[in-house]
């Protein structure tokens, strides 16, 4: 007889409130209750991991998915309403059952070794990537959601992750241990008619003319920087405006003239007509690759499974996946 369980028609939640758009997410819950504990956004945005910007936006997502103020701020303190008090328990009992749900669930061991990759890069184009998650596929579990390095980083010390491969990563934490894997060059993307597009590979100062959409500091302080490094010595200052939520709607802003974007090589797979990609002249890929490295806690160094993946990637990093 078959193990499969059929689902009897009353469990079927067609037009239930649990499919509703208006719920808030996992992360908005832990990212109110991160404020409720410390009492200040700053200090909640340094636990978690995060710069503040992104954990404000959270918070008044959550509070206008559930049409109502769950904190009053000023520059010194946060105090909850009445409202924030009753969501704040609720919301602590939701997820402290979640947690002891999946412990339920997950009976047996897992003997897998949980693998973050940072949301920048086009994991699966990148050969010695694509071949490090082939060889270990029944040893690891990738993470699917969206992290940036800094949330992954986050994650990784409070030990919810097993190994991480993040961008730039600055080694001041004596108990993890880090390896460059991998330099991943940066891609400009500009309209097929601008005259640059027929060159090879692009001398930034031949599109100083065009705006750059770019991220903010706080998004990725160290490409950022970079960037900031490279502009100072252009001939001609290079308008910078913010990046459109949408990529796509970005690539179709670019092929009608409207700016240029760099990004990493192994994101630059989708195609609009009227918008190229240029790898960079050898000075500027140097000067703006992203360094990737994989980190794994000291803790682990006697792990079989995750010793034999370290000596995969330093095996098979070869000279070409570096930029000299």
């Amino acid at each position: 007889m078959s193990n499969q369980i059929l689902i009897r028609p009353e469990y079927k939640h067609e037009n239930s409130a649990i499919y509703s758009r208006h719920l808030p997410t996992i992360r908005q819950l832990q990212y109110f209750l991160a404020v409720c504990e410390e009492g200040n956004f700053r200090k909640a945005a340094s636990r978690l991991g995060i710069s503040q910007p992104p954990l404000s936006m959270q918070i008044k997502e959550l509070e206008e998915k559930l049409q109502t103020i769950l904190l009053i701020r000023n520059t010194r303190y946060v105090l909850l309403t009445e409202q924030g008090k009753m969501f704040r328990d609720l919301a602590q009992n939701w997820l402290e059952n979640l947690s002891k749900t999946i412990t339920h669930v997950n009976k047996q061991p897992i003997d897998k070794i949980t693998l973050g990759i940072t949301k920048i890069l086009g994991f699966n184009f990148i050969p010695l990537l694509r071949n490090f998650t082939t060889h270990f596929q029944q040893q690891i579990d990738i993470l699917q959601q969206d992290y940036s390095s800094k949330e992954l980083i986050a994650e990784f010390t409070k030990k919810n992750i097993d190994l991480v491969i993040v961008s730039d990563y600055k080694n001041n934490n004596k108990q993890v241990n880090s390896l460059l894997v991998y330099q991943e060059p940066l891609v400009l993307a500009l309209p097929e008619h601008h005259p640059a597009s027929s060159q090879e590979r692009i001398d930034l100062n031949t599109v100083v003319d065009l705006p750059l959409y770019c991220c903010k500091r706080y998004q990725n302080p160290d490409l950022y920087e970079k960037l900031i490094r490279v502009m100072s010595h252009l001939s001609k200052p290079i308008a910078m405006q913010p990046k459109l939520p949408n990529f796509l709607t970005m690539l179709m802003e670019i092929a009608m003239g409207r700016g240029m974007l760099l990004l990493p090589q192994s994101m630059a797979q989708a195609h609009i007509q009227g918008a190229v990609y240029k790898k960079l002249t050898l000075e500027y890929e140097k000067q703006l690759a992203l360094d990737m490295h994989l980190l794994w806690h000291q803790s682990n160094d006697d792990n079989p499974t995750i010793k034999s993946m370290i000596e995969f990637l330093q095996k098979n990093r070869t000279e070409t996946e570096y930029i000299e």
